[in-house]
């Protein structure tokens, strides 16, 4: 596995080892097996997010286009990782 893929899944890892406490989303009524689950595509998506479309204060882009592109898939990956994590 690549130190990519690896750094990925490690991001679901960290989530189904406790980054997410069990309580807190039973207070807030979701069940837990199922959030945790959309809280691991959240982490898998942010960690794909900053490596296919790096943050420009990271990783700056002299080309603007690919500039304003990358950030506009970054935003909409982010996008896809928050609304997993609200459902």
């Amino acid at each position: 596995m690549t130190t990519r893929a690896e750094k990925i899944a490690d991001a679901a890892h960290r989530v189904s080892d406790g980054g997410v406490p069990l309580g807190k989303l039973i207070r807030e009524g979701k069940n837990p097996m199922v959030a945790r689950v959309n809280y691991e595509y959240a982490a898998v998506i942010r960690a794909v997010a900053n490596y296919a479309a790096p943050d420009d204060a990271f990783e700056p882009s002299n080309y603007l286009p690919v500039a304003i592109e990358r950030q506009r898939i970054r935003h909409e990956l982010l996008t896809i990782a928050k609304e997993l994590e609200t459902l």
